[in-house]
């Protein structure tokens, strides 16, 4: 993406991020949370990659990496604290 979008893009969220009080938010945030949740939502590999832009499956691959909350909520499945339909 070319600098000047990039620039503007970021300006952008970051003002609507602290209209909103939110702390964090970047446009890079957005776009891993977005990714995350195609793929936790089964979306196959390929379409995320088509959807982010990214030309190599390998780069994509990086969003199928369990984070600390889905290790988490694995063993509170695994220990009967919680079930599938809490996820």
């Amino acid at each position: 993406m070319r600098t000047a979008i990039r620039v503007v893009i970021h300006a952008i969220v970051k003002k609507y991020a602290y209209q909103a009080k939110l702390k964090d938010v970047t446009a890079h945030t957005l776009r891993h949370s977005f990714a995350k949740n195609l793929v936790d939502a089964a979306t196959p590999l390929d379409q995320v990659a088509t959807l982010l832009g990214h030309e190599s499956l390998d780069t994509t691959r990086i969003y199928t990496q369990p984070s600390g909350r889905d290790l988490e909520r694995a063993v509170q499945r695994a220990a009967g604290e919680i079930g599938r339909e809490d996820d």
